[in-house]
């Protein structure tokens, strides 16, 4: 199956243990801090949009965008029922164009680590660029070289909710720094569970592959602890970049 054609069903339920709340806090911080008095925001890789609902609730201008149709109808489901206006787009990263320009663009939960080749990442970054304001922000995290190759990497992870479980089984190859995980989902449908199985790949970047890639389009501006914003270490399992377009 396509990626996340069954996983956007459970993916509220299996991210119960990522802090949006405490995400969209700090990207407010960030905002105020560099890039005072912006409007408009587009978010990549938005998912079923529960980050992007809350930043649109704060008084931006918010819309979203993802390869997932499957994703993208859940978050247009919950932004009715939110009660907030928000645009969302069906579109890869790598190409996307909305013929419009944002004063900050974010990209959070992983969603570059899914682009693997480097040239596609380069093109991320320079459609990105090509979609900020002067002066625009640009916030985004990866999950680190040391979660993808020693915390998830060759193991095996299992879990149940109450109309869902999960298995989880993960092969990490050191050489080529990529992740296959296989996620075989099991859902409630009337009286019996159905099983979904859906293939996974991702990329283990290294912080200098990255700055290698912005320098020429954004000055860095913090390198932090992807989860919470903190100072990153060696045991982050989630590095966030805070960029802003060069003048």
């Amino acid at each position: 199956m396509d990626r996340y054609t069954a996983f956007a069903s459970v993916y509220d339920v299996m991210q119960y243990d990522v802090d949006y709340e405490r995400w969209h806090q700090l990207i407010l911080s960030k905002i105020d801090t560099y890039a005072h008095g912006a409007r408009n925001l587009m978010e990549l890789a938005c998912g079923t949009g529960t980050l992007g609902i809350l930043l649109s609730k704060s008084g931006l201008i918010v819309e979203g965008l993802d390869l997932s149709e499957e994703m993208l109808t859940l978050a247009q489901k919950k932004a009715y029922e939110a009660g907030v206006k928000m645009r969302f787009y069906h579109q890869d990263m790598v190409t996307f164009n909305t013929r419009k320009k944002y004063d900050v663009i974010c990209c959070m939960c992983d969603g570059l680590n899914y682009v693997i080749e480097l040239e596609e990442l380069e093109a991320v970054f320079d459609n990105v660029q090509k979609h900020l304001n002067p002066n625009g922000l640009f916030i985004f995290d990866f999950s680190s070289h040391y979660k993808l190759s020693e915390v998830i990497g060759n193991h095996t992870f299992a879990e149940t909710f109450d109309d869902e479980a999960y298995i989880w089984e993960n092969a990490y190859e050191e050489e080529e720094s990529i992740l296959e995980f296989t996620l075989t989902l099991f859902k409630k449908e009337g009286s019996s569970y159905v099983r979904y199985e859906e293939e996974h790949v991702q990329r283990a970047y290294q912080i200098d592959e990255i700055e290698s890639l912005i320098s020429e389009r954004f000055d860095v501006l913090e390198i932090v602890d992807g989860d919470d914003f903190s100072k990153l270490s060696k045991t982050s399992q989630r590095v966030g970049f805070i960029v802003k377009m060069k003048e």
